[in-house]
């Protein structure tokens, strides 16, 4: 597992430098991240990450740098393609591989979604871990988007998660919220975002009932 965990964030960086030379990169940073709202990393760590999409290919990395570790062992890595439009909805599928403490992960999804302003969706994500029990997430959300994209705009999300046997998990267990503003000057774009999360079963998910957490990302075009 660890050479091709070395080789698929070789392979997905390589991507990734090549399409951003040709369009876009984009670099965030999150103060708290939670994967299927399950917190893995502690309140010390941050989350630097990279991302770029180029002709429907979206590609992106994100590491986790904290006090136990300081160098950029742990990655999640994803890439996802836009299909073309199908009987009106738009659907991504995309692979994940995740380096995560005690264990690896790969995750193959499904995302249909309705375009337009309100664009509800649902996420199919079957997890196959490397130790411990896999399973699939159910995702069910909407994304509203408002404002003038040639100036400044932004977009709100809200989605419901149900856990089918990762972790040993099954039960509905969080409700995410979140709100993005894109800011647009010049060839970059700044976005501010604040996500909370609800738990329902936040003993399972190794968090607060009530989860709150800050992220900036800068865009930049070529």
């Amino acid at each position: 597992m660890k050479t091709a965990r070395i080789i698929v964030i070789a392979v997905i960086m390589l991507i990734a430098t090549v399409a951003t030379a040709q369009q876009a990169v984009k670099v965030n940073y999150t103060d708290s991240y939670n994967w299927h709202g399950i917190k893995i990393y502690g309140d010390e760590y941050v989350h630097p990450g990279i991302a770029t999409s180029m002709q429907g290919i979206d590609i992106s990395a994100i590491s986790h740098i904290g006090q136990a570790h300081d160098d950029i062992e742990y990655w999640d890595t994803s890439i996802g393609y836009k299909l073309p439009p199908l009987a009106g909805l738009q659907i991504t599928p995309r692979y994940g591989y995740m380096i995560l403490p005690g264990t690896e992960a790969q995750e193959f999804s499904l995302t249909a979604q309705l375009p337009g302003m309100i664009a509800p969706r649902y996420t199919l994500a079957h997890v196959e871990l490397s130790e411990g029990d896999g399973g699939q997430f159910h995702v069910v959300g909407c994304d509203v988007s408002f404002g003038d994209p040639e100036s400044i705009s932004a977009m709100l999300m809200a989605d419901i998660t149900y856990n089918d046997g990762v972790l040993g998990i099954e039960d509905w267990t969080h409700a995410t919220a979140g709100l993005v503003v894109d800011i647009p000057i010049g060839q970059l774009s700044i976005q501010p975002g604040v996500w909370y999360q609800y738990s329902f079963t936040k003993e399972a998910l190794n968090c607060e009932e009530n989860e709150v957490w800050y992220g900036l990302s800068v865009i930049a075009r070529f």
